[in-house]
């Protein structure tokens, strides 16, 4: 068998803490380092599951120029990964980055460009893609084993507390919090369960008087696929109970398909029924197995020799574009046309 991938994790941190779970059961990982401004961060990963002697620092370049690993994942705030990818492939390693890949689609477009410049992998966290409940029902769709999908329903409330502990604070203040933080996983799983790509986007974005965020924790969008799928979404964390409602349901030409909660609960509702069919699916610790899915995909795929593992970033860029083409629509009160706005935004054709 050959060696695990060296693994540098950057940033632990709340997701930081999953990863470096994660990192240390894994067998095709091999951890050789992390990284933190916040040594209590550090210290307690350190505790939890150790990392070789003398492999904490502070300092990205610092470990990179120490323990040069192969791969390095990235659990840090997205305002600053620009200038870490760059730091990154300079030294001709992959890198795993959570998402948002940036705050900025330009930013992200250079982040791609880098990657394949420097002839290494770039991969993005899109963990929710390897839910059983995702993956059964892209399967029910692909299989059209309830006809052909035509409309969809997506509502996702919820109060998130960003100050409780244990919780990432940086949303309190960053810009568009849901809609960057948050509603960019649900938009992606349009695009990766329907396996189509979205012709238009309508959106509204507001923030409630009693929200702790400095900006809009309400999202909601009217999304057009290519395929002719139409979604109507709603998403908050400012939901005034501490009771979460969540329902994603798609309607076919033979029946519904219908997640009654983020993580699992599936069911299939057959034409003219009202008696739901349970999908039995394999039980998952939320954020983490789905997590440990994704992970050793990308390595399996790097140690093979993939010209380009999934989830890519190049893939994932018409995700963040989706992304800001809604924060566009709000702005603007306007209907965002994705063709036009790559070629506003100058995504290369070729990524598309």
């Amino acid at each position: 068998m050959r060696d695990p991938l060296r693994v540098l994790l950057a940033g632990t941190g709340t997701r930081g803490k999953h990863w470096a779970r994660i990192m240390h059961d894994e067998p095709l990982c091999r951890t050789v380092g992390y990284v933190d401004v916040n040594a209590a961060n550090l210290a307690e990963v350190n505790e939890r599951w150790p990392a070789p002697d003398g492999a904490l620092f502070t300092e990205l370049d610092a470990a990179l120029d120490t323990v040069d690993p192969d791969l390095v994942v990235l659990a840090t705030p997205p305002v600053g990964h620009l200038e870490q990818a760059k730091q990154i492939f300079a030294g001709k390693r992959h890198l795993l980055s959570e998402k948002p890949l940036t705050l900025d689609l330009a930013e992200a477009i250079a982040i791609v460009r880098s990657a394949q410049e420097a002839g290494v992998s770039l991969t993005v966290g899109l963990n929710f893609r390897y839910l059983a409940a995702t993956i059964e029902a892209k399967r029910i769709f692909a299989a059209r084993e309830l006809g052909e999908p035509s409309f969809s329903q997506y509502l996702y409330w919820t109060n998130r507390d960003g100050g409780r502990p244990g919780i990432n604070k940086y949303p309190l203040t960053m810009r568009q919090p849901m809609l960057y933080e948050q509603s960019i996983h649900h938009l992606d799983l349009f695009r990766f369960t329907y396996d189509a790509e979205v012709a238009r986007v309508s959106a509204i974005t507001h923030n409630p008087s009693w929200s702790m965020y400095a900006d809009d924790a309400n999202v909601f969008a009217l999304i057009e696929m290519m395929n002719g799928i139409v979604v109507n979404y709603f998403g908050t964390w400012s939901g005034t109970t501490q009771r979460r409602t969540f329902e994603w349901r798609t309607d076919c030409s033979e029946g519904a398909v219908i997640q009654r909660d983020f993580f699992c609960d599936l069911v299939s509702v057959a034409k003219d029924s009202a008696e739901p069919r349970v999908i039995e699916l394999i039980e998952q610790e939320d954020y983490v197995d789905d997590t440990r899915a994704m992970f050793r995909h990308i390595l399996e795929q790097i140690r093979d020799g993939s010209p380009e593992p999934t989830p890519s970033g190049r893939d994932h860029l018409k995700t963040m574009a989706l992304t800001v083409a809604c924060e566009e629509s709000a702005r603007e009160h306007t209907v965002v046309a994705m063709d036009d706005f790559y070629r506003r935004h100058a995504v290369p054709q070729e990524w598309l």
